[in-house]
């Protein structure tokens, strides 16, 4: 059996690799993989699409399930996508997400509106979401210049009942085909900025670092044309190998394992 090499550092998914889904619930041996991974001294960081928790909850439910994380390990699309704003002088937006982080954003400093005009539509997963939520935007995107910014594309999301529901990435499908004068842009995976963000936080390059995920399709093909070794976990949102057979064969992840646990036996 091929042996690779040991990663530099190591960029790791949340759902689906640490926990099982929006519950929170430890994958089968995920809580002693990722002490070995900090007690290694090995660089790593957790690349997260989360848009349901404030960043601070997030930090704190892992942390009761048994992670060692603290805010130096969390590299997530909400705090991305404060400072993208920020930096474009984005104040008025209206938020189309779970309804827990419009504190989240109003605590940052940004203005939130129901409808009508605004600088951005900011689009995030929201296990309540229903069709009619997104006729608010369509005044500010037909009628105006506001973007939209998806937090991430992801197609579906697995929620704390362990039921799958359509995600960011099919209501962007809808939205970005009325957008009018604004521009449409992804923070999250799988766009490249949060993969660079994250390479920072670790302080390698590329072709050093391991990214392990349990979505070959939004989370891996990019890492992998970055030059990152990839891992795909059949321990989240795919049991089985299925998917890879939508893709390229170029664009499969370098290592299968059945859960995080399994990996350390790949390596030399």
């Amino acid at each position: 059996m091929k042996k690779f090499k040991m990663p530099g550092a190591w960029l790791i998914d949340i759902e689906g690799i640490l926990v099982k889904d929006k519950s929170y619930q430890p994958v089968d041996g995920s809580v002693e993989w990722l002490e070995s991974i900090a007690s290694s001294g090995t660089p790593w960081c957790l690349v997260s699409n989360q848009t349901t928790d404030w960043p601070a909850d997030l930090q704190d439910r892992l942390v009761k399930s048994g992670f060692p994380v603290s805010d130096d390990h969390l590299v997530g699309v909400l705090d991305l996508t404060v400072n993208w704003l920020r930096e474009r002088g984005k104040e008025k937006l209206l938020w189309l997400g779970c309804g827990e982080l419009k504190g989240y954003w109003a605590n940052a400093g940004f203005q939130l509106v129901e409808k009508g005009p605004c600088d951005s539509v900011v689009l995030g997963a929201n296990p309540a979401m229903e069709v009619h939520h997104l006729d608010s935007a369509l005044p500010a995107l037909i009628d105006g210049a506001s973007d939209l910014v998806c937090l991430h594309r992801n197609s579906f999301f697995v929620n704390s009942e362990g039921e799958r529901r359509l995600g960011p990435g099919a209501w962007a499908a809808a939205l970005e085909t009325i957008v009018s004068q604004g521009k449409v842009v992804t923070m999250g995976k799988p766009e490249e900025r949060i993969y660079r963000e994250a390479l920072k936080r670790v302080g390698v390059g590329p072709s050093e670092a391991l990214f392990i995920s349990d979505d070959p399709v939004a989370d891996l093909v990019t890492a992998k044309s970055l030059g990152m070794q990839t891992v795909f976990a059949l321990s989240g949102k795919y049991p089985d190998h299925e998917i890879l057979g939508q893709m390229d064969e170029n664009q499969w992840p370098h290592i299968i394992v059945k859960t995080p646990a399994d990996l350390l036996a790949e390596f030399q």
